[in-house]
């Protein structure tokens, strides 16, 4: 595996691939924060340079690494160099994971001389932990939703009709997005992890209101959650960061602790419990964040990397990049397209295949591209230690050990026909 690695290195090495993104990156930190525009404030300036910069950075060394893999192992068995190192008594497998190691090795170099230039640039304000209500999953209340809605004799025949399936994922999405509405006078609760109401120091409310006819109206009430308080005066249709007031020494008992808004205005006001209300409690530096941030984004890059590799051991350079470039972007592009068409009643045969093959390309994909650190780095949000080991095991170790796999067991066999 060292050999491999080594001979993988040299290649990246004497091709400029490293030399060429570390010149990329420095380009990038140079120029682009000349060139992005943000929205006049600092936290909105933060958030434009980080997505615009490293973000950048980051998009251009998945598409050159995952280009780089459909070429290593393709390149090497047209020239039947491949086929002569396998026939050799060493592993197949050792030889496409030395390769996959320099190709990681190669990403490292650069998200680390990437954060480096990101944490020079200073002014940065430390994460934090998001935490949101503890509700149900959508989808068992969209389960029941829907079986109350069978047994009503209401309901229209072609909703009756249409595949239970469809009417599961509709009723999710609306589930996701419900709004729950506080009359005047009234109040309301929603239950929390008792973890964020036991933070000593430094707890917000980040809430956004709205009305029955999205108008902007006058708020007026007040917060309380566990020994933590404070009062609402904004306008809907924003979303506002509260500051909560530390009122009482006791912590909150029990798992969970309420949220509890009351509405002490003349008109009622709507929230959605999954979108529209989080608490939010400090974290760490954020240093510590750009670096867990930056090992979620290499252990991605193992995973397309592993998968170019796959390619690469079965198809010729130029079909192996098309297509793995291909599949990269209708990955990225499915979750937008279920975005916009949530409702599959109201579409023809065509689109609603479409759809269909949308939310299985979503689902087959949402395993290794779940992982959202620029978007958690942008927004000052703590890249937790449980979403890096989750990425850790899925990303770097299960996803590259299949397609690594998958890519011996190809390099083997071609080898030996070759030989025989």
């Amino acid at each position: 595996m060292i050999e491999s690695f080594l001979i993988a290195w040299r290649a990246l090495l004497r091709g400029h691939v490293l030399t060429a993104l570390l010149v990329l990156a420095g380009l990038a930190h140079a120029f682009l924060p000349f060139i992005v525009r943000s929205d006049g404030t600092d936290v909105g300036g933060r958030e434009m340079f980080l997505r615009a910069v490293p973000g950048s950075v980051y998009s251009v060394l998945c598409v050159a690494l995952l280009s780089c893999a459909c070429g290593l192992l393709a390149r090497e068995r047209e020239s039947n160099r491949l086929a002569l190192a396998v026939v050799r008594p060493v592993s197949a497998f050792t030889v496409v994971l030395g390769k996959l190691l320099a190709l990681v090795a190669v990403a490292a170099i650069v998200l680390a001389f990437n954060s480096a230039l990101t944490c020079a640039r200073g002014g940065w304000k430390g994460c934090v932990h998001v935490y949101e209500p503890v509700l149900e999953p959508p989808e068992i209340a969209a389960r029941r939703a829907m079986e109350e809605m069978l047994k009503d004799t209401n309901t229209p025949q072609e909703v009756r009709s249409a595949p239970r399936h469809t009417l599961l994922t509709i009723l999710t999405g609306r589930e996701i997005d419900r709004y729950d509405t506080v009359p005047a006078s009234h109040a309301i609760q929603w239950p929390f992890a008792s973890e964020a109401a036991n933070a000593a120091t430094g707890l917000v409310a980040r809430i956004r209101f709205s009305t029955q006819f999205n108008t902007r109206a006058e708020v007026s009430g007040a917060v309380t959650f566990g020994p933590w308080s404070s009062t609402v005066s904004n306008n809907t249709q924003s979303i506002i960061e509260l500051p909560l007031l530390r009122t009482s020494s006791a912590n909150a008992e029990g798992p969970l602790s309420p949220f509890v808004f009351s509405n002490k205005g003349t008109s009622s006001v709507m929230l959605r419990p999954r979108c529209d209300i989080q608490v939010l409690s400090p974290a760490d530096s954020f240093a510590m964040n750009i670096l867990r941030a930056s090992c979620e984004m290499l252990f991605v890059i193992a995973f397309l990397c592993a998968f170019g590799l796959f390619l690469s051991s079965a198809l010729s350079r130029p079909v192996a990049i098309f297509t793995a470039l291909v599949m990269l972007l209708v990955s990225e592009m499915a979750p937008a397209v279920v975005a916009q068409y949530p409702d599959a009643l109201d579409l023809s045969f065509t689109d609603r295949m479409g759809l269909a093959l949308s939310r299985w390309i979503t689902f087959a994909t949402s395993a290794w591209s779940s992982p959202q650190p620029l978007s958690d780095l942008a927004t000052g949000t703590c890249v937790e230690w449980k979403s890096l080991l989750r990425t850790f095991a899925v990303d770097a170790l299960a996803g590259p050990l299949v397609f690594v796999s998958a890519a011996a067991f190809l390099v083997r066999r071609r080898a030996t026909a070759s030989h025989d």
